[in-house]
């Protein structure tokens, strides 16, 4: 017999659809649950940027360039997960010049 999860919204008994909330509750809370993702996808891509200058100080402009075109990397990023100016598609989908532009824009500390 299957289970029907119910809206973690307190005081909702409505069968949860998306991300553990009902549809209503799921839209009520969109733009936060589109933020925190937003923030995550930066942790991410900020923890990727430290592991490789770590273990590439010399060359990591093009590891990072080599990543960005490979297909593993296709799910690293959604559309618009940088923030509002930096929707872009990682993978096969980027150009040379999105790509440049996402270099240019990488901070290394001077510790790397």
């Amino acid at each position: 017999m299957a289970r029907i999860k119910i809206c973690k919204e307190p005081d909702c008994r409505d069968a949860a659809t998306t991300d553990g909330y009902c549809r209503m509750h799921y839209l009520k809370h969109w733009s936060s649950i589109k933020q925190a993702s937003k923030r995550a996808a930066i942790r991410r891509l900020n923890r990727y940027i430290e592991h490789v200058c770590r273990e590439n100080p010399d060359d990591y402009a093009d590891v990072i360039r080599k990543d960005l075109r490979s297909p593993q990397f296709a799910g690293f990023a959604e559309e618009g997960s940088l923030g509002e100016d930096e929707g872009v598609i990682f993978g096969e989908g980027a150009s040379e010049e999105e790509i440049e532009r996402i270099i240019k824009k990488l901070k290394v500390e001077e510790g790397f």
